[in-house]
């Protein structure tokens, strides 16, 4: 019980993400538009093509939540063997591509910040699909909210890699792709906190 609250602490408290982003946002010169800018300008430590004063607030949350992910997945990674195993490191891995996003701003390592955004996306989207089909899928709840956070977060990313990104905006369309993994982070959390077992049934 205690490992499972332990687990949810850190991932429910990832929630912090959206507020530092609203608060970073109203520091813009010019007004930042959630539909049309990516969330990496938030981060822009340059006045070059974006402009954000409050970067390093940003930066330091993508840090400081892909650290909560992957510590709160490292800490199930003993517990479980097989298909959960992987799963976990998955998730793990996918949280230390998050703060590597947050160590190299878009503007000053684009190539570098892109990649591990993109590293970030395919590994917690694959993770999310193994653990569902492992024990935790056994949770009719937890594979619901894997079910839906995987179709947002490829819906998304399509409409993010498709010119005209399907009307939604770059922005609208990223947060559809990106968000949705850290939803599904939380919304594990909860289900930890109301009986979730995270580990395999022999553990």
């Amino acid at each position: 019980m205690r490992l499972r609250r332990a687990v949810a602490a850190l991932w429910v408290s990832t929630v912090l993400y959206w507020p530092a982003q609203v608060l970073v946002a109203r520091a813009w010169p010019t007004p930042y538009s959630w539909r049309d800018d990516v969330i990496s300008a938030l981060g822009a430590a340059t006045c070059t093509e974006y402009c954000s004063p409050d970067h390093a607030l940003m930066n330091a949350t993508f840090v400081a939540v892909g650290a909560l992910t992957a510590a709160g997945a490292a800490v199930l990674v003993p517990q479980t063997t097989g298909r959960d195993r992987a799963g976990w490191l998955l998730i793990a891995a996918s949280g230390l591509a998050t703060s590597a996003v947050g160590f190299l701003p878009l503007d000053v390592s684009s190539a570098a910040h892109n990649l591990a955004a993109q590293i970030h996306w395919a590994l917690q989207v694959a993770g999310m699909i193994v653990l569902a089909t492992g024990s935790v899928g056994r949770d009719r709840r937890a594979r619901a909210l894997a079910a839906a956070c995987t179709a947002a977060a490829v819906i998304g990313g399509a409409a993010f890699l498709t010119p005209g990104t399907w009307g939604l905006g770059a922005g609208l369309s990223e947060r559809i792709a990106l968000d949705s993994l850290n939803v599904w982070t939380i919304g594990m959390g909860v289900l930890l906190l109301r009986g979730l077992r995270p580990v395999s049934p022999s553990r």
